[in-house]
């Protein structure tokens, strides 16, 4: 998203010479000579039984088609690969490729871009559109008599009551759904308690009648009702859900008439709950604000409005220079709602997101759940184009001086540009939004952005110790500070890294590496890191389940982190020093505990070639069948010779081919017709890496 009109540079679109002209030659020639045979018949390319030379030329001219049908599927991935960091790349900065420093330094304010609002392509949000719903005009926050009330986005309130499913939630059905029902239900009570006497008139004046109301507001308690009798809470792990729920849930009881619920795991929750506010330390975050530290609270504001005065947030240690709180629209939302005083910059940020609303993306909501996903896009988009192009490196008939390539390769080096500035600017640690250094760097996009860095250039430097001091906690590698549960698809991310970084000093003979790590009690000692390094390793393999998968905290499909974890164990194979002193010991250990992983991966593929929970048009969805083919690939380097691993590969390849033009070209494809996998407050989804992720499944050698 972004609010400024793009300057876009015109896009060339080069032809890729054949690399079958040679081979074409002889088959001509070879065809000319069996022509002017005798013994042959007039159509060389008729089927005859009897004639060796026939088949032989047939095999021949089948083998240039399947060469010329790769070679075009081939030149469609680059072209719409390099067209994808283009789109990326320039919604960042209208002039990225010219000049790939710049946004970073808009990372830390030095731009002052107050009219910025975010890049990244995202899905929109019923949790965080309610929220918005909530928002009253500026002169009932003055008045707060029920005469004046109105509401500041009268449209997100009408969308709550057009857009409810048939089953009264608002985001589908399970747990996932029950944060965003509660917001929309507490939307919809705040407006008629607010109201009051003048609640049938309010309707009235936004075109709404009390029986659509009254219908939209039942059928929404009921569902929640349903759900959450049913609901254990070992089941949801979205981001502060132990603090958000419990936070609508009490607001809902505040209404007139109240709204309440009496459900199994209630206890726990409210138990989990006091848990989390007890090592959240509420004065010390305001007084890390006041020196302007960054801090993860700012994007779960709206979980506080009954813990803390709204009013002590507004100011530069909480609010981003563009009027955003947290990059969230629902903790911009809270303050607006909540704080004392009107906050003009946070309703002009709210309204410039609405005013960009992309069409194609209005289905589920007004607002994304996420008002910028920038960095985190740019990582994870440069990880799919960084792993194609590792792949290209290792084949020596890839030719990189055409035009097609030296394009792909210049936009890949300027993605690698922007990622060294954005950790010079952000002093060695990445945080995923892009321009609102009021969150927190963490871990995750650190891992992803050195690894790259590391790959593409050899002469890079890292400074290790804001990595170790910060996430490394002894056993394993943390988002973030306080965090309640552990991620290992953050701990792939950053073994890949802290793996290549120690081979370069292997290479370089001056291994051992020594860093300065934390202790629980706040001493500082060095450590060796190939001792963290292989304790990471240790841990990551024993969080696998029963089932040979991984789950992890940011996205739900288990493929997603199965896959990363899958590579980096293979990838060990490169370091049989390293392999030596895990728990594998050796390669057939590691193969035989790798392998087992496949295997769940082969008997759960879809008749139809697909893997993961049903899309629109399929058994499985794109972005889990593209996690399972990236895995498969890696695995065949193993297991070359597994006619099943083939076969599996070749029909989720298929699958992705069917899907590619509509994929890659039409913008609604992953907002409407793919379920969404990744994990905030609400689910979401990011078109733009999952186009990176199948273009990656796809490329062959």
């Amino acid at each position: 998203m972004t609010s400024r009109k793009e300057k876009r540079a015109p896009f060339f679109v080069f032809a890729l010479p054949s690399v079958v002209a040679g081979k074409s030659k002889k088959l001509v020639s070879l065809l000319k000579k069996s022509v002017n045979s005798k013994t042959l018949p007039r159509n060389p390319f008729r089927r005859v039984r009897s004639s060796k030379v026939s088949a032989n030329v047939q095999n021949q001219d089948n083998t240039l088609h399947e060469s010329r049908t790769v070679q075009t599927e081939k030149t469609r991935i680059i072209k719409a690969t390099s067209q994808l960091l283009y789109e990326s790349g320039t919604s960042a900065w209208p002039e990225f490729f010219n000049n790939p420093t710049e946004p970073a330094k808009h990372t830390v304010d030095e731009g002052n871009d107050t009219e910025w609002i975010g890049y990244g392509e995202i899905s929109m949000s019923p949790y965080d559109t309610a929220w918005v719903a909530m928002i009253p005009s500026r002169k009932y926050k003055a008045t707060q008599q029920p005469q004046d009330f109105e509401l500041a986005f009268p449209q997100c309130f009408a969308w709550l009551l057009q857009a409810q499913d048939e089953n009264g939630s608002w985001a589908r059905t399970g747990p996932g759904s029950i944060a965003p029902a509660l917001a929309a239900v507490l939307a919809l009570g705040s407006f008629r308690t607010r109201a009051a006497e003048f609640f049938e008139q309010k309707l009235a004046n936004l075109g709404i009648s009390k029986k659509l109301f009254s219908s939209v507001y039942e059928k929404g308690i009921e569902f929640l009702r349903i759900t959450l009798n049913g609901w254990n809470i070992d089941e949801l792990d979205m981001t502060g859900f132990e603090i958000v729920i419990p936070s609508l849930l009490s607001a809902l009881e505040k209404l007139t008439p109240p709204v309440t619920f009496d459900f199994p795991d209630q206890s726990r929750l409210y138990k989990e709950n006091q848990r989390k506010l007890s090592i959240i330390p509420i004065e010390a975050i305001f007084a890390l604000a006041a020196r302007r530290q960054p801090i993860t609270i700012v994007h779960s504001l709206e979980s506080f409005t009954n813990t803390f005065d709204m009013s002590k947030c507004q100011n530069e240690g909480f609010q981003a220079i563009n009027g955003s709180y947290g990059s969230s629209p629902a903790a911009t939302a809270a303050v607006l709602i909540a704080a004392q005083e009107w906050d003009e910059k946070a309703y002009v940020f709210l309204k410039k997101i609405i005013d960009n609303r992309p069409s194609h993306a209005s289905k589920f909501g007004y607002v994304p759940t996420l008002c910028d996903v920038g960095i985190f896009e740019t990582c994870w988009i440069a990880h799919c184009v960084g792993e194609m192009i590792m792949s290209m490196e290792g084949n020596p008939s890839t030719d990189f001086s055409t035009p097609l390539m030296q394009e792909l390769t210049s936009r890949n080096a300027a993605f690698i540009t922007y990622m060294k500035a954005l950790l010079k600017e952000q002093k060695g640690v990445l945080r995923w939004v892009s321009w609102d250094n009021r969150i927190p760097g963490d871990v995750d996009d650190t891992g992803v952005a050195n690894y790259l860095i590391r790959h593409f250039d050899a002469d890079a430097t890292f400074d290790l110790s804001p990595i170790t001091k910060t996430f490394w906690n002894g056993r394993y590698f943390i988002t973030y500070p306080l965090e309640r549960t552990f991620s290992v698809s953050v701990n792939v991310h950053i073994l890949n890294f802290l793996l290549s970084e120690r081979e370069r000093a292997r290479v370089k003979e001056t291994l051992p590496i020594m860093v300065p790590t934390i202790t629980k009690t706040g001493v500082t000692r060095q450590a060796d890191l190939d001792n963290i390094i292989i304790t990471d390793i240790n841990w990551m393999a024993a969080q696998r389940n029963q089932d040979h998968v991984w789950k992890d905290k940011w996205n739900r499909s288990p493929w997603y982190t199965t896959m990363k974890s899958i590579q980096v164990l293979l990838s060990l194979r490169k370091y049989p020093d390293m392999l030596a002193v895990t728990s594998f010991k050796n390669l057939e250990t590691l193969h035989a505990y790798c392998r087992k992983s496949i295997d769940r991966a082969l008997s759960v593929q879809h008749e139809d070639g697909t893997w993961g929970e049903a899309s629109s048009d399929a058994q499985g969805n794109v972005e889990e069948t593209s996690y399972v083919v990236r895995m498969l690939k890696e695995a065949l380097r193993v297991w070359s010779e597994d006619e099943e691993l083939k076969n599996a590969l070749v029909r989720g390849r298929q699958y992705l081919l069917r899907h590619f033009d509509e994929a890659m070209n039409d913008k609604g494809f992953f907002h409407n017709k793919q379920p969404f996998l990744w994990v905030n407050k609400q689910l979401y989804t990011v078109p733009r890496i999952l186009r990176a992720s199948m273009l990656s499944a796809l490329w062959e050698d």
